[in-house]
């Protein structure tokens, strides 16, 4: 029998930007274990409640800390299904520093806005277990994923975070 019609291929050896893969290859978990976590946290969340749903804008994710990032593709998912569109800058399992970008995201800004918290809070929670900063949760699918994407040695603080610059 074959895969999974929701899983997510390899992930691919280059960014796409003209830059070689610097982190392992790991198979993205499957598409119903990320929307059994994202769904269930925006469950309630009204993006109108956020702002004006006719105002667009972008928006950058960036690195507050160094570490590791994992979890990307997850808050692209969460953003997507607040209607919004995020662009990968860093190849999950990539060493990021405080002030890089990590994606791009655009839309409509109430949109963005809504999404953020459960978009960063899984991005940062990930990231933290990629980058060693701690264990991952038994029995949790997307920590056992970023742990996976894992530093041979943790990075010895409490892992990175982001936060959401928003331009518009």
């Amino acid at each position: 029998m074959g895969e999974r019609a929701d899983r997510a291929p390899e992930r691919p050896t280059s960014s796409g930007h003209g830059s070689p893969s610097r982190g392992p290859a790991v198979s993205l978990p499957h598409r119903a274990d990320v929307l059994a976590v994202v769904m269930p946290a925006l469950l309630g969340v009204d993006p109108a409640s956020h702002g004006d749903p006719d105002e667009v804008g972008t928006a950058r994710i960036v690195a507050a800390g160094r570490g590791l990032v994992a979890g990307v593709p997850i808050a692209r998912e969460a953003f997507g299904r607040m209607g919004s569109r995020t662009r990968p800058l860093v190849d999950e399992g990539s060493p990021i520093e405080p002030g890089q970008v990590v994606a791009e995201v655009g839309g409509p800004l109430a949109a963005i806005r809504a999404a953020a918290p459960v978009a960063l809070d899984l991005l940062t929670r990930l990231s933290a277990v990629a980058s060693g900063a701690r264990a991952p949760a038994p029995g949790d699918v997307l920590e056992a994923y970023a742990s996976r994407l894992s530093a041979a040695a943790p990075v010895g603080d409490d892992g990175p975070s982001f936060h959401l610059d928003i331009e518009g």
